[in-house]
């Protein structure tokens, strides 16, 4: 079987991707209901903001809970964690993640298939599978949208604040208190480093969007 080829840096329109299997990435993906058009629009006439600013602009959006929010129930969030779980040791290794209700955040390393081909093959199956349990399969409506937001770990620092982001996303969007009580997360298997995770959220709350 032919290696498997990274791209680096290259661009899907206004979202730029780093495509490698050197560092940890961070996906962020989301259903397609879950910006208001506006809002899609407004980011699109943004170009000259730069990816992070951009980034955090729409992951506070998304925050507040626009859309049907459909990975809120339980059997269409483990369709997703299920669907992780799979490809785990066999085209990366699952770090951490988090299902919120209309979009998902998870972090893998060491990545045997290109960026692209894994959130695809991550999108295909979520989508067969759920849209199966709705009745909706032939409807003509995409469940996710089309792009997502990538971001690479650069060091061991760098990576612990995406985890801690991501553990901290429910209690940030005002959906539980502590995060150990948000039943789709990877922090379950974090529980001696509850100490270190509180701290961050103390340090940085108030920035929570624009953390890493």
């Amino acid at each position: 079987m032919a290696a498997e080829t990274f791209k680096g840096w290259y661009s899907r329109g206004y979202l730029p991707h780093f495509d490698t299997d050197q560092y940890p990435q961070m996906i962020t993906y989301r259903l397609a209901d879950s910006l208001p058009k506006k809002v899609v629009e407004g980011l699109l006439r943004n170009l000259d903001e730069n990816d992070e600013v951009r980034r955090a602009r729409l992951e506070e959006f998304l925050d507040n809970g626009y859309g049907s929010c459909l990975l809120k129930k339980h059997d269409f969030a483990q369709i997703i964690i299920d669907n992780w779980k799979f490809y785990d040791g066999r085209h990366y290794r699952l770090q951490d993640w988090v299902v919120m209700p209309n979009h998902v955040h998870v972090v893998y390393d060491r990545p045997t298939r290109s960026m692209p081909k894994i959130v695809q093959a991550w999108k295909s199956y979520s989508s067969h599978e759920i849209k199966a349990k709705l009745g909706t399969s032939n409807d003509g409506h995409a469940l996710w949208q089309t792009d997502y937001f990538d971001r690479y770990a650069r060091d061991e620092r760098h990576l612990f604040n995406m985890q801690c982001y991501i553990f901290l996303n429910p209690v940030r969007a005002g959906l539980v208190d502590d995060p150990f009580d948000w039943p789709y997360s990877s922090i379950h298997k974090h529980e001696l480093l509850r100490p270190s995770i509180m701290r961050w959220w103390q340090d940085c709350r108030e920035r929570f969007w624009r953390s890493f």
